[in-house]
Protein backbone atom coordinates (compact mmCIF):
# COMPACT_ATOMS: atom_id res chain seq x y z
CA UNK A 1 0.00 0.00 0.00
CA UNK A 2 1.33 3.39 -0.85
CA UNK A 3 0.65 6.34 1.74
CA UNK A 4 -0.86 9.00 0.57
CA UNK A 5 2.14 11.80 1.32
CA UNK A 6 0.41 15.27 2.74
CA UNK A 7 2.59 18.42 1.47
CA UNK A 8 0.46 20.92 2.20
CA UNK A 9 1.94 23.80 4.65
CA UNK A 10 0.31 26.01 7.26
CA UNK A 11 -1.97 28.54 5.75
CA UNK A 12 -1.70 32.41 6.41
CA UNK A 13 -5.25 32.06 8.26
CA UNK A 14 -4.06 29.26 10.26
CA UNK A 15 -1.00 31.91 11.14
CA UNK A 16 -3.03 34.64 12.07
CA UNK A 17 -5.28 32.50 14.65
CA UNK A 18 -2.59 31.12 16.14
CA UNK A 19 -0.33 34.70 16.40
CA UNK A 20 -4.01 36.23 17.48
CA UNK A 21 -4.18 33.21 19.98
CA UNK A 22 -0.74 34.03 21.60
CA UNK A 23 -1.26 37.59 21.60
CA UNK A 24 -4.49 36.93 23.57
CA UNK A 25 -3.05 34.42 26.11
CA UNK A 26 0.28 37.03 26.24
CA UNK A 27 -1.75 39.51 27.36
CA UNK A 28 -3.87 37.97 29.54
CA UNK A 29 -0.94 36.89 31.23
CA UNK A 30 0.92 40.33 31.56
CA UNK A 31 -2.53 41.71 33.06
CA UNK A 32 -1.95 38.86 35.89
CA UNK A 33 1.09 39.48 36.62
CA UNK A 34 1.03 43.35 36.65
CA UNK A 35 -2.02 43.12 38.78
CA UNK A 36 -0.03 41.09 41.28
CA UNK A 37 2.64 43.32 41.41
CA UNK A 38 0.70 46.26 42.40
CA UNK A 39 -1.09 43.92 44.68
CA UNK A 40 2.49 42.95 46.15
CA UNK A 41 3.78 46.44 46.06
CA UNK A 42 0.62 48.11 47.82
CA UNK A 43 0.68 44.88 50.67
CA UNK A 44 4.43 45.81 51.17
CA UNK A 45 4.05 49.52 51.34
CA UNK A 46 1.02 48.95 53.54
CA UNK A 47 3.22 46.64 55.86
CA UNK A 48 6.25 49.04 55.76
CA UNK A 49 4.33 51.72 56.50
CA UNK A 50 2.54 50.64 59.89
CA UNK A 51 5.69 49.16 61.35
CA UNK A 52 7.10 52.56 61.12
CA UNK A 53 3.89 54.15 61.85
CA UNK A 54 3.87 52.04 65.25
CA UNK A 55 7.89 52.34 65.72
CA UNK A 56 7.39 56.47 66.05
CA UNK A 57 3.75 56.20 68.03
CA UNK A 58 5.46 53.69 70.70
CA UNK A 59 8.42 56.04 70.74
CA UNK A 60 6.04 59.50 71.32
CA UNK A 61 3.18 58.01 73.69
CA UNK A 62 6.24 56.10 75.65
CA UNK A 63 8.39 59.13 76.28
CA UNK A 64 4.88 61.27 76.95
CA UNK A 65 3.30 58.39 79.33
CA UNK A 66 6.00 58.88 81.18
CA UNK A 67 6.64 62.66 82.01
CA UNK A 68 7.66 64.08 84.98
CA UNK A 69 4.78 65.72 86.70
CA UNK A 70 7.52 66.65 89.82
CA UNK A 71 8.19 70.16 91.15
CA UNK A 72 5.22 71.73 89.31
CA UNK A 73 6.17 70.07 85.66
CA UNK A 74 3.74 70.45 83.24
CA UNK A 75 3.24 69.12 79.57
CA UNK A 76 2.44 72.27 76.88
CA UNK A 77 1.24 71.04 73.15
CA UNK A 78 1.56 73.92 70.81
CA UNK A 79 -0.34 73.41 67.60
CA UNK A 80 -0.14 75.79 64.64
CA UNK A 81 -2.77 75.04 61.36
CA UNK A 82 -0.79 74.85 58.07
CA UNK A 83 -3.44 76.41 55.56
CA UNK A 84 -2.29 75.02 52.76
CA UNK A 85 -2.79 71.47 53.41
CA UNK A 86 -5.05 72.34 56.50
CA UNK A 87 -3.46 69.96 58.99
CA UNK A 88 -2.54 70.16 62.56
CA UNK A 89 1.24 70.33 63.50
CA UNK A 90 1.98 69.78 67.07
CA UNK A 91 4.82 69.60 69.71
CA UNK A 92 4.81 68.62 73.31
CA UNK A 93 7.22 70.73 75.73
CA UNK A 94 7.61 68.16 78.92
CA UNK A 95 10.06 66.53 81.60
CA UNK A 96 11.15 63.43 80.87
CA UNK A 97 11.30 60.29 83.36
CA UNK A 98 15.00 62.11 84.28
CA UNK A 99 13.54 65.34 85.11
CA UNK A 100 15.52 66.86 81.52
CA UNK A 101 13.50 69.08 79.68
CA UNK A 102 12.31 68.21 76.28
CA UNK A 103 10.47 69.30 72.94
CA UNK A 104 9.18 66.65 70.96
CA UNK A 105 8.72 67.60 67.00
CA UNK A 106 8.91 66.80 63.87
CA UNK A 107 12.14 68.16 61.98
CA UNK A 108 12.71 67.72 58.45
CA UNK A 109 10.45 64.98 58.45
CA UNK A 110 11.89 63.37 61.37
CA UNK A 111 10.77 62.54 64.63
CA UNK A 112 13.05 64.55 67.06
CA UNK A 113 13.33 65.18 70.83
CA UNK A 114 15.68 68.16 71.72
CA UNK A 115 17.12 68.82 75.09
CA UNK A 116 18.27 72.39 75.75
CA UNK A 117 21.33 73.35 77.96
CA UNK A 118 19.87 73.90 81.29
CA UNK A 119 21.20 73.37 85.11
CA UNK A 120 20.00 69.74 86.24
CA UNK A 121 19.59 68.87 89.91
CA UNK A 122 19.27 65.40 90.68
CA UNK A 123 17.43 63.65 93.26
CA UNK A 124 20.88 64.09 95.74
CA UNK A 125 20.56 67.41 94.89
CA UNK A 126 23.31 67.50 92.99
CA UNK A 127 23.34 69.93 90.26
CA UNK A 128 25.27 69.89 86.88
CA UNK A 129 24.75 71.88 83.04
CA UNK A 130 23.05 69.26 80.99
CA UNK A 131 24.19 69.60 77.04
CA UNK A 132 22.55 70.83 74.63
CA UNK A 133 21.34 67.78 72.15
CA UNK A 134 18.86 66.43 69.68
CA UNK A 135 17.62 62.65 69.50
CA UNK A 136 16.19 61.33 66.78
CA UNK A 137 16.12 57.92 65.06
CA UNK A 138 18.58 56.73 62.28
CA UNK A 139 17.16 57.62 58.97
CA UNK A 140 17.17 53.82 57.63
CA UNK A 141 14.53 53.03 60.69
CA UNK A 142 12.04 55.16 58.66
CA UNK A 143 12.31 52.74 55.44
CA UNK A 144 11.80 55.54 52.85
CA UNK A 145 8.94 57.03 54.44
CA UNK A 146 9.30 60.62 56.12
CA UNK A 147 7.14 62.01 58.61
CA UNK A 148 4.44 64.73 56.81
CA UNK A 149 2.16 65.20 60.41
CA UNK A 150 1.94 64.80 63.76
CA UNK A 151 -0.71 65.96 65.85
CA UNK A 152 -0.67 65.52 69.68
CA UNK A 153 -4.33 66.83 71.71
CA UNK A 154 -5.58 65.87 75.18
CA UNK A 155 -8.38 63.14 74.27
CA UNK A 156 -10.23 64.18 78.20
CA UNK A 157 -9.30 67.18 80.67
CA UNK A 158 -7.88 64.92 82.54
CA UNK A 159 -4.52 63.26 81.77
CA UNK A 160 -5.30 60.97 78.17
CA UNK A 161 -3.21 62.49 74.93
CA UNK A 162 -4.08 61.29 71.83
CA UNK A 163 -1.30 61.22 69.45
CA UNK A 164 -1.82 60.95 65.41
CA UNK A 165 0.64 60.73 63.06
CA UNK A 166 1.00 60.56 59.30
CA UNK A 167 3.61 59.49 56.98
CA UNK A 168 4.42 59.76 53.11
CA UNK A 169 6.87 57.31 50.97
CA UNK A 170 9.53 59.61 49.27
CA UNK A 171 9.74 57.68 46.16
CA UNK A 172 6.43 56.14 45.88
CA UNK A 173 3.91 58.37 47.54
CA UNK A 174 2.46 56.19 49.51
CA UNK A 175 0.66 57.92 53.00
CA UNK A 176 -0.52 56.51 55.99
CA UNK A 177 -2.05 57.84 58.90
CA UNK A 178 -1.85 55.83 62.33
CA UNK A 179 -2.97 57.77 66.33
CA UNK A 180 -3.35 56.31 69.65
CA UNK A 181 -4.41 56.88 72.96
CA UNK A 182 -1.84 57.32 75.58
CA UNK A 183 -2.36 57.98 79.88
CA UNK A 184 0.03 60.26 81.57
CA UNK A 185 0.73 58.44 84.27
CA UNK A 186 2.50 60.77 86.45
CA UNK A 187 -0.34 63.48 86.37
CA UNK A 188 -3.15 61.95 88.81
CA UNK A 189 -4.37 65.01 90.53
CA UNK A 190 -6.82 68.18 89.18
CA UNK A 191 -3.94 70.21 89.84
CA UNK A 192 -1.66 67.96 87.80
CA UNK A 193 -4.03 67.84 85.20
CA UNK A 194 -4.32 71.81 85.29
CA UNK A 195 -0.44 71.82 84.20
CA UNK A 196 -1.45 70.15 80.74
CA UNK A 197 -1.96 72.76 78.42
CA UNK A 198 -3.06 73.17 74.90
CA UNK A 199 -1.60 76.38 72.92
CA UNK A 200 -2.66 77.30 69.57
CA UNK A 201 -0.62 79.29 67.08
Amino acid sequence: LRMKKDNRGITLTEMIVTFALVAIFMAAAVSVITSAVVTHSELTASMYAQSVGEMLLDKVTGELAGANAEKGHGIVISSRQQKEEELIESSAEFYDREGRKTTCKINDGLLTFHYPQEVVTDREGRTSIGEEEDWALEEKAYMGFRVTHMQIRRANEENILEITIQIKNLKTGYEYTTSRCTKCYNFNSQSDFNRIRENTV
